[in-house]
């Protein structure tokens, strides 16, 4: 008789609990700008191969190498 009682003690409660709604957020759109900026590298220019194995070789384009 006893859990019955406080069933009714606790469901009674939670029917007048003062609940608040809460505000939901709003996304904002980005004020800033992002920007990119490219300079030209000093020096020689270069190229790249990628190699099957995985590598990366970069060089200057007046020296090519191979993946060998």
């Amino acid at each position: 008789m006893t859990n019955l009682m406080m069933l009714l003690l606790a469901a009674g409660s939670s029917t007048l609990c003062a609940c608040t709604i809460q505000p939901q957020a709003q996304p904002q759109p980005s004020r800033h700008i992002s920007t990119i900026l490219i300079q030209q590298p000093r020096g020689e220019p270069g190229d790249f191969i990628l190699c099957n194995d995985g590598r990366v070789l970069v060089f200057p384009v007046a020296h090519p190498k191979t993946c060998s």
